[in-house]
């Protein structure tokens, strides 16, 4: 029984690895990872450190990682992939990074309408503006 014997085995049992609490494992090999779930982690890391660069953008950027991973979460719950640790991680993070943005957005609309309520045009509270009348000119 040679390897040129038609009746001869292949290598290994020629069967795939069997696990029973996955079908699709079973069938179609390794499990691949929710691409959404990996976006919204993705976006929602990027929200958080995006406080160094564009303090306003991570809004956007938290909201879209909340959204991916909300999507990625149904998804999961109906197809056999993994990804449910990454699509809470963007939960998380997308999360975190939104109440961040948020509140330094705040913080400086706060401290820009402190900062003109205070201010007055020549220094005085008491300040008017006067109009003196020209003798020798034609408008009024």
């Amino acid at each position: 029984m040679g390897p040129e014997d038609p009746y001869s085995r292949p290598q290994g049992n020629g069967m795939p690895p069997y696990n029973q609490h996955d079908p699709y494992h079973q069938q179609y090999g390794p499990v691949p990872n929710n691409g959404k779930a990996i976006a919204a982690l993705v976006l929602g890391i990027s929200s958080i450190v995006s406080i160094m660069i564009f303090p306003g953008i991570g809004i956007i950027l938290g909201i879209l990682a909340v959204i991916f991973a909300v999507i990625a979460l149904k998804e999961l719950r109906q197809r056999y992939q993994q990804g449910r640790g990454l699509a809470i991680g963007g939960l998380v993070c997308g999360i975190i990074g939104f109440v961040i943005h948020a509140l330094v957005v705040l913080f400086i609309v706060v401290i820009i309408g402190a900062s003109l309520a205070s201010y007055s045009p020549v220094g005085s509270d008491n300040w008017e503006p006067t109009f003196e009348q020209d003798s020798n000119s034609d408008f009024y």
